[in-house]
């Protein structure tokens, strides 16, 4: 069951009740600390040093944004000019971003950017670009985003050979999707998406390429993020930036995937970056206009830009194209918010009871359809046990924890 995050959070436990535990999600290794060493001035002009160290803080905090699943820390013995970056202990650092900001040509400065490996001191990845004093923000921009490709990769591959280890079987690429896509389709739970990442990492642990595996991984990720009692709220963060830079290096190696680029969307959309969403999703059904999925989260996408009359039309859509019952109940509650947004009461009772139907524990779906039936002047009880009923559907559960 798929639950925005911007929508009502479901699984509230009550006292007294044991507390389930939380799958272990295969991508999400421990912390993993990186030094970050300051930019060097190397254009002979001190004056240049105040922009050196602008840059150097506008870098620290995109990777801050961007790397939720990393902690960074100053390289020892380095001056501290972001306050919030954690006490220097070289012993614990995996990886140092380190760089120097030089002359290049006419008018031009160059920065070089460079990352390694603490113990070998062994050169991970290097990089170097000019730019012109009024373009900083964006070569930051580009610099950060760059730097954060890279320690993700470096996560995706540290992560996919202790799924191989954990796996403690030789199996090939295809075979290893083939077992994560099969628990897929058993059903939509914790266990069975956190078993079917690591399968994904075992593939992608044979062939870090693999456009399929790194697909399955995003999408385990987007389930995570999307159903987020599923774990700790630090692993939905850390699960969000993965599978977005799972998803982008995808999409490099396969631009055409539609599939890919419609989970690019929805991962876009649960993060709030709602118009890139919009794009995302457009250009999966100009890929594949048979995509049911892509229209369903499209229309939910566009309520939330403010466009609920595009919603129930994308949600019709899509039943039409997909006559499985799987995602009927999350299709039915995207349908009954918008008509809610817009003041169709009735329709939107209509839909949410739909919605119920296919799956009676689907909290958000419950949580709107009280909300419906208040506006209609309806009646509403409780049993004891705080279940609750309704004259527009049979006796609801309350919500899974």
């Amino acid at each position: 069951m798929f639950e925005h995050p911007l929508s009502p959070k479901r699984g509230t436990q009550r006292s007294g009740e044991p507390r389930r535990s939380l799958p272990r999600w295969p991508c999400l290794l421990p912390s993993t600390a990186v030094a970050v060493t300051p930019l060097r001035n190397l254009t002979g002009d001190p004056t240049q040093q105040f922009l050196v160290d602008d840059f150097t803080d506008r870098l620290v905090v995109d990777l801050f944004r961007r790397c939720r699943a990393l902690s960074f820390a100053w390289a020892a013995g380095e001056r501290r000019f972001a306050g919030n970056l954690a006490p220097p202990d070289p012993l614990e650092h995996k990886y140092v971003v380190y760089g120097s900001v030089q002359r290049g040509g006419p008018g031009m400065l160059r920065v070089n950017m460079r990352i390694s490996d603490t113990l070998t001191s062994d050169y991970l990845w290097a990089n170097r670009n000019e730019f012109r004093l009024e373009d900083l923000a964006p070569m930051q921009a580009a610099a950060a985003r760059q730097i954060s490709r890279v320690l993700h990769l470096l996560l995706i591959q540290e992560a996919a050979r202790c799924a191989r280890v954990s796996a403690d079987l030789e199996l090939g690429v295809g075979e290893c999707l083939i077992r994560g896509n099969a628990i897929l389709k058993r059903a939509l739970c914790a266990e069975f998406s956190s078993e079917a990442q690591r399968w994904y990492l075992s593939a992608l642990a044979s062939d870090p390429r693999s456009v399929d595996a790194l697909t399955g991984l995003a999408s385990t990720c987007q389930h995570l993020v999307s159903n987020p009692w599923w774990g700790e709220p630090q692993a939905v963060a850390e699960a969000s930036d993965l599978g977005r830079e799972a998803i982008e290096i995808a999409l490099e190696r396969a631009p055409e995937n539609a599939v890919a680029k419609c989970i690019q969307g929805m991962l876009c959309s649960e993060a709030g970056h709602l118009p890139e969403a919009a794009r995302a999703f457009a250009q999966a059904l100009a890929m594949d206009n048979g995509l049911a999925i892509a229209h369903a989260f499209g229309g939910y996408n566009a309520a939330l830009l403010g466009r609920a009359w595009e919603t129930l039309p994308a949600v019709e859509r899509a039943v039409r194209l997909d006559p499985s019952d799987r995602r009927h109940s999350v299709w039915y509650f995207f349908g009954g918010f918008a008509e809610l947004l817009l003041g169709h009461t009735e329709a939107a009772v209509a839909l949410l009871g739909k919605s119920l139907k296919r799956n009676p524990s689907y909290g958000s779906a419950q949580l709107f359809l009280i909300a419906a039936l208040s506006l209609t002047g309806r009646q509403q009880r409780s049993s004891p046990d705080g279940k609750v009923i309704s004259p527009a559907i049979p006796r609801i559960p309350r919500p899974c924890t």
